[in-house]
């Protein structure tokens, strides 16, 4: 088995990392705190939400090293219309570009996002199993 961690992180990646990381918590956080103010009964044990967020976390984790390490889902494959090529038009300098901003989730490889992907689900597996015993 190879080590998907090795030579892929670099220091461009924190900022996409940090935004991916902080948008799956604010998003879970919104869940638990719908969770336990409209399906919560007052018989279940009250850090079971976040016990229930932190598996999922860790489930997508586990689905992200795999697909690091090589399992994929087959797919069908998609239906492709032709279309039309946009002309090649390079009209800019590299001097345009010097201030441009780091890249995010989207502008980076496939293996960059993934390692990202583990990291904030891994982050948020640990944030919310910490919630889980104060809540």
């Amino acid at each position: 088995m190879k080590n998907p961690f090795r030579g892929t992180w670099q220091r461009a990646l924190l900022r996409p990392l940090i935004y991916m990381a902080t948008n799956r918590f604010l998003a879970a956080l919104a869940l638990l705190l719908l969770y336990n103010r409209f399906l919560a009964s007052p018989l279940a044990l009250p850090g079971s939400a976040a016990v229930l967020l932190a598996l999922a976390f860790a489930l997508a984790a586990w689905l992200v090293y795999l697909r690091m390490d090589g399992a994929h889902i087959p797919r069908m494959k998609n239906v492709r219309f032709r279309r039309r090529k946009d002309p090649l038009r390079n009209y800019t300098d590299i001097s345009d570009h010097i201030d441009d901003a780091p890249p995010t989730a989207d502008d980076l490889e496939d293996d960059e996002r993934d390692l990202i992907s583990l990291l904030s689900n891994l982050f948020c597996l640990a944030i919310f199993a910490v919630l889980s015993f104060f809540l």
